[in-house]
């Protein structure tokens, strides 16, 4: 794993995600008081969806490492796609701000004057290529202000030069680890103990990386109805912690 991939999946890279609890400070409210169980099944019916979504951006943003335009067709197909397997209203808003945000800081941390991988360098010096990395995330952000994060964080790890796989260890990690830390802000616990849950679920993130990084089949559509039913009731909620 390269070091623009611990970035990206570092808690402290402004993406957002801090202020979200994914559904769990509703939970919690609701009476929910295993969060690890919470965390896996989010895992298996939301965080390995948006993670093959986030992949498929990558694939289809990957021209750009070496200097190519971006082309924006395929990414609008796939935010269509992904809109279509998210019907509440809510849960589509909340991952649009954060894929937002995430372009935002990416086009500001990956900017015209930083570089991907020493691979990405060395084709764009080949092929006698400009700068891309700010220039193709603010050409995405023009063409779409409805981007949701798995989309986002596909055309950033393309940008990056992140592999496949680890494109989709992010999606997965980020999910696990934005839950585990809103439950810090919601429920009496050790925070050692948050850190266990996401060390414990390390290995089935680990082989859901590699199964869904070579999965070519049509695109999932799980339902969460139980997360997509309570976001609606947390919205309206006065006194609320988290934006989701």
């Amino acid at each position: 794993m390269d070091p623009l991939t611990l970035l990206l999946a570092d808690s402290r890279f402004p993406s957002g995600a801090y202020a979200h609890s994914l559904g769990l400070e509703q939970a919690v409210a609701d009476g929910l008081t295993d969060v690890p169980a919470f965390i896996r099944a989010r895992q298996r019916l939301v965080a390995e969806a948006d993670a093959r979504f986030a992949v498929e951006a990558r694939r289809a943003a990957a021209g750009v490492a070496s200097g190519r335009e971006l082309a924006l067709a395929p990414l609008t197909r796939l935010e269509t796609e992904w809109a279509a397997r998210c019907p509440s209203p809510a849960l589509r808003a909340s991952a649009r701000r954060l894929g937002a945000q995430l372009l935002r800081s990416a086009a500001v941390a990956f900017g015209a004057r930083r570089t991907a991988t020493p691979a990405a360098v060395a084709a764009r010096h080949t092929a006698g290529a400009p700068p891309f990395a700010a220039a193709a995330i603010a050409a995405y952000r023009a063409a779409s202000r409805l981007t949701p994060r798995p989309i986002a964080l596909g055309v950033v790890a393309a940008v990056a030069g992140v592999s496949d796989e680890d494109t989709v260890l992010l999606a997965l990690y980020d999910d696990a680890a934005t839950v585990a830390s809103a439950a810090l802000k919601l429920l009496p616990l050790d925070p050692a103990v948050t850190v266990g849950w996401l060390a414990d679920l390390a290995p089935a993130m680990d082989a859901a990386a590699r199964r869904i990084a070579c999965d070519r089949g049509p695109l999932p559509a799980p339902a969460a109805i139980a997360i997509e039913l309570a976001a609606p009731t947390h919205v309206e909620q006065r006194e609320r912690l988290s934006a989701s």
